[in-house]
Order: C-alpha cells, then structure tokens, then sequence
C-alpha cells in the first residue's frame, strides 16, 4: 500500500525547529522546560519511527525490506505512541507541581504505569506470536502492515492515558494550578491528537497522526512554556513571573525545598559603570556561574530565577542534601566577587546570600515572596546566612511581615493616635498639632511608620488606615475640646492613595459631619514626592477638598527636588520646611540660602512651618526669619491624647 509520509517529514522538521529554537532561547534549564523538550522529543523520535514502520524507504534497502526491521521500527512506534501521553502527563505534572502527588500514592502510581507496563508486555509477546499486528511479504522486496486480533487493546490503552492526562490537566485547573490560557492550551492537545489518530486508523495510508502532535506542541511553546511570560531574556534564568507560581506549588503540594537567594548589591552604580550591555553580560555571567555550581546536585527538581534588580533564587525541590548545598554556597561567594574582568581590571563585587529551608524556616508562599521583595535589608554581605539566623532581627522580621502586621493591626485596632504640639511665632503659643499614626504589636513593639506607611499604601490598606485617622482625629477634637485649648487646627497626612480616590472630598466631608467638626479645625498635609504623582488627579482632589472649607500644607518641602512652579499651581495655606534643611545649617552659605528660601516661599503667599527643630538658636533664628509655626523636639515631641492635653494645659494654652 501506498503510504503518504509526507506530513511525518514536516513533523519532523516542525519538532526539530522547536528544539532548536529552545536551546538558542536558553530554555534548555529548569526542570519545566527539560520536561516539555522530553516530550518534543518523543514525538520527533516517535515521528522518524512511523515513517521507518511504513514508509518506502527505498534508499535502505534490503534493510527495508526485512520484516524483522518493520516489527522492530513498528513495535518502537507503537510503545513511543503510549508513552508520549505518560510523558505528557509528566510534562503538566512538572509545570504544576503535582507530579509527586501522582508518584507518591500507590493507586495513582499504579494507574499511572500499570498500563505502560502491559503495553511493553503485549508488544514484546507480539514479536511471536502477531497479537498486535504483523507484516507479510508482498513480491519480492515489499512487505505490508497487517493489523492483529488485538491491537485494539493498543488503541484502548492509549485512550485510557489520554483519559488520564484530561482528568490531570483538569484537575490542575480546578486547583488553580494552571490559567485559563495554559489549560485551554493543554486540553488542545486531546482533541488534536484524537481526530488526527483516527484519521490514521480510517485511513492508515495518511500518515497525519505525528503532524496533529507537532502543531500541539507549537500551541504548547506558545503559551504554555511561553518565554515571554517564563523567561527573564536578559539573564536566561527563568522569570519572577515562574518563582510566584513555582513557590505556590512547593507549599500546595507541602513538599520540601531549599531556597538560596543571591542578590548582587550595588547594581544601580554598577549599571552606570559597566554600561546597559555590559551589565547585561554580567547578570548572564552570575546566572551560568549559579548554574555550574550547583548543577551537580540534581534532587528532583531544581530551577534558577531572576527576580530583577540583582537578585536571584535558586530552588531545590524534593529530596536534597541540605549540607553539601550549603557548602558549595560558602564557596561560590569569592568565586562570584571576582567574576567580572572590564579592561583587564577584575571588579570586585559585593553579593548578599541567604538559604531557606522549606516548611521549617518559612510555612506560606506569601512569606516567601515577601522575603524576596524585602530581602537585602538584613542580609548580611559577602557571606552565607541561614533566614533563621536572621529571622531574630525585628528589622528583618518586621519587613518580611508587614502585610499580616497590617492586617492584624486593622482588624483588631491597635493603631493609635500621637500628637506633636506646633508652636506659633506670632502668639508666641501653642496653637496647632500635627497628628501621627502609631502601631505597636505585642511581640515586635512599635512598627516604624517609614516600614507600614509605604507597604499599606502598596498593599492598598492605606485607604483603611487613612479613614481611622480623620474619623480618630474628629473624635478626639470633639471630646477633647481642643477649641478650649488654643488648638486651632490639627495638621493630618493625607496619602498619594487616597488623594487618587476621585470621593475622598465627599468622604471627608461626610466624616466631619458625623463628628461635627468645622472644616477649619482639621489642615492636610501631602507630601512633595506625593503631589508630583499623577498631579491633576492630586490637584483635583485638593481643590474639592478646599472647597469644602479645609486647608492643606505641602509636607517635607525640600527633601527632594523642589520643583517651585509645581508647588505655585497648588492651593497650599502652609509650606512645611523639612528636618533635613535645618540640619543642612551649618555655615553662612546654608543659612544664606535658607533666608532666599524663606524669602521665596512667603512671597507666595504661604505661611511656614519649620520641621524637626531642635535646639533653642535654630528655633530663635527661625522665628527671627519671620516663619509663623515652628515644630520639633525642642519644644515638644509626639504623644498620645492623654499626655498632650496635659502638656497643653500645664503650658498655659488657652
């Protein structure tokens, strides 16, 4: 019979462009991406076995003529057909983390190789006895393929696994193991190969099967393996993208792992050094070193990330040996400080390692990727640290567990309230506050707001904690009686966050009225770095804000770059003058500029406060200056509602 191979041979070509393709994408590394090449591999062997099986092969013979070669060629094929499917089990097994789970229990292990292992059986017996199929000689050099009594049972073991692979691929959906894109991706693969093969079994002179799988395993590249979304392009290494998703499998599937972090330190002034390309090759050179080193030991799963800005993380998962790990991390930190030679001048670079022992230092992928997110600000450089020789250090702690502290904090109200008196030059009195939000927790004590400021705003809590501060504030003007005090206005911080929100003027209107409280009493403050952030939302913001009767003071002015013409266009009443400019007064030409700068901004029209003033000359010169409000340790730090009433009455205010 006559038999068309032709789309075998373009499956060949197919699978072996693929192959090639990932080896010079460097997609060759990680247990993922070594576990799909496996599969393309089988079907490119798999593809050359149905045409040896079937095809002519004129330029072989006699060999193509001997039945014994066709037996051979169709009895390889007919065992590669079953075990592409196991292998593709294998595949989503790997990509998912559910492979273990699979291997580790004895029914799904015995469903998973009792019928390969039957499949090997029937083809080893077919070699006497013809059960599966068989050829014949047709004249003198032809043979033909013949079908046995039972191939069926061939056919049905391959629709079993396909049923198995549907049920696995499925299952890892449901579990949210895979995305909507990676799961339809895969179940292409069933529909595909089922009506290519029974293309084949109608009409077995079109050998169409193998190019079904080819266009499959094209899909799977695309958007399974998908380099874009798996692969950091700049060191090969795969993505942060595939660390989040790696590191939920290891605690979905409670295995065991070893993470390493190595992070390079410095990389802003080393980019601008070396120069963008040359930068990039050093990240290559530290991500191949990584691989050199460790390669040798293989448990049974281990990738390499890039988790950007210098840091990378090595992921043992399974069985391993935690101490020779160990040791080959101390030694591969002088090998990585002088890896990079530049003009013939060998760069010395500073390198922050840190091992992670999985359940037993950390139990959650949420605390394992924070630790990646905060992970150079307790680790110690140029030596290997175990993060339960860190874990002590409340800094260390603190960082790698802000959101729960957060939350917790939220949910059981254990912010609080601290006021700083504000001293006015002209009533020579007290006459403002500005308040600030305080967290303690019973084990860590007081959590600095420069640590739970910037991660509730990241985590958008903030819009939480903002709310319990103005609904705080009211509450304490109303019962404390401020008015009665002399304290005219208390000064609240006001976040980049909640300036975005396009009702907060409504909400703070609302929560005023429920208090009643006259807008007056309460000013806003928003920082410098917080205005230039998308300003005309910020500046709309502002204006319905005054609108409705309240003030706002720019924050922080001068601790960054003071753009004068952005600070013009806002309704500022007051311009808070940041600590770091009246510690900058050290001689006559910083007190020179300070005094242009005064002049400057009250020619705006703005009063002035001067932040973080702490001795009684600086406060006198100030006040000489002609600036309205000065604050800071010298007259009073920040206390809680108690103490401040207190210190308002034993002052005399009012």
């Amino acid at each position: 019979m006559y038999r068309v191979y032709y789309l075998d041979v373009a499956a060949i070509v197919v699978l072996f462009a693929l192959l090639t393709s990932l080896f010079f994408r460097r997609m060759n590394r990680g247990r993922d991406n070594q576990a799909f090449i496996k599969y393309v591999v089988i079907l490119l062997v798999l593809s050359i076995a149905d045409i040896l099986r079937s095809a002519p092969l004129n330029f072989l013979r006699p060999l193509s003529s001997s039945i014994l070669f066709r037996e051979i060629a169709c009895s390889f094929y007919n065992f590669l057909n079953v075990a592409s499917y196991t292998i593709y089990i294998h595949m989503v097994g790997r990509m998912t983390g559910t492979f273990r789970r699979i291997i580790r229990t004895p029914f799904y292990a015995i469903c998973y190789a009792l019928p390969l292992v039957t499949q090997i059986v029937l083809i080893i017996v077919n070699f006497s006895q013809h059960i599966l199929f068989y050829y014949t000689r047709v004249g003198e050099v032809d043979v033909q393929y013949n079908r046995g009594e039972y191939l069926w049972t061939v056919i049905a073991i391959g629709y079993y696994y396909a049923f198995f692979a549907f049920i696995h691929v499925t299952h890892c959906f449901i579990h949210k193991n895979l995305d909507k894109i990676k799961y339809a991706a895969m179940m292409v693969v069933f529909p595909i190969n089922i009506i290519a093969f029974n293309i084949q079994m109608d009409h077995p002179e079109i050998l169409v099967q193998m190019f079904g799988l080819a266009i499959t395993a094209l899909i799977l590249s695309f958007y399974v393996i998908s380099p874009e979304e798996n692969v950091d392009i700049e060191t090969g290494a795969r993505s942060y993208t595939a660390f989040r998703r790696g590191v939920r499998n290891i605690f979905e599937a409670k295995d065991d792992a070893f993470v390493m972090f190595g992070k390079l330190e410095d990389i802003a002034s080393i980019r601008a050094t070396l120069g963008y390309e040359m930068y990039i090759t050093l990240l290559k050179q530290i991500s191949d070193n990584f691989y050199d080193m460790l390669k040798e030991y293989k448990a049974e799963d281990v990738n390499l990330y890039y988790l950007k800005n210098g840091l990378f993380a090595y992921v043992v998962r399974g069985k391993y040996n935690l101490e020779a790990i160990e040791k080959t991390a101390e030694a591969m930190i002088p090998k990585l400080r002088d890896l990079f030679v530049v003009d013939g001048i060998r760069l010395k670079l500073n390198f922050a390692i840190c091992g992670v022992v999985i359940p037993n230092e950390i139990n959650s992928d949420k605390q394992l990727v924070k630790l990646s997110e905060t992970y150079d600000s307790a680790v110690p450089l140029n030596k290997y640290v175990r993060y339960s020789e860190m874990a002590p250090e409340k800094d260390f702690v603190v960082k790698n567990n802000l959101d729960r502290i957060i939350a917790d904090a939220i949910k059981n109200q254990k912010f609080e309230m601290y006021y700083q008196p504000i001293y006015s030059t002209k009533d020579e009195k007290f006459v403002s506050a500005e308040a600030l939000i305080r967290l303690k927790d019973e084990q860590l004590g007081f959590i600095s707001p420069a640590l739970f400021i910037p991660a509730a705003e990241k985590s958008g809590s903030i819009l939480q904690i903002g709310e319990f501060v103005i609904k705080d504030v009211c509450r304490f003007i109303k019962e404390g009686d401020l008015a009665n005090t002399g304290i005219k206005f208390v000064e609240v911080n006001l976040s980049v966050v909640q300036c975005m929100q396009s009702n907060m003027a409504d909400k703070i209107k609302d929560i005023l009225g429920e208090y009643n409280i006259d807008p007056d009493r309460i000013n806003f403050e928003i920082t410098e770095t917080a205005s230039d952030y998308l300003a005309d939302a910020v500046l709309r913001t502002m204006r319905d804000i005054t609108t409705n009767g309240n003030g706002f003071s720019l924050d922080d002015y001068g601790s960054g770059y003071s753009n004068l013409s952005r600070v013009m266009s806002f309704p500022y009443r007051i311009i808070k003058l940041d600590k770091s400019l009246v510690d900058g007064l050290v001689d006559n030409r910083s007190y020179d500029i300070m005094r242009q700068t005064i002049s400057l901004l009250k020619s705006l029209g703005a009063e002035i406060v001067v932040e973080g003033v702490e001795d009684e000359e600086k406060a006198m010169w100030f006040s000489d200056m002609g600036c309205e409000y000065i604050q800071g340790y010298y007259y009073a730090k920040p206390m809680p509602e108690h103490e401040f009433m207190a210190f308002c009455k034993s002052s005399a205010v009012g």
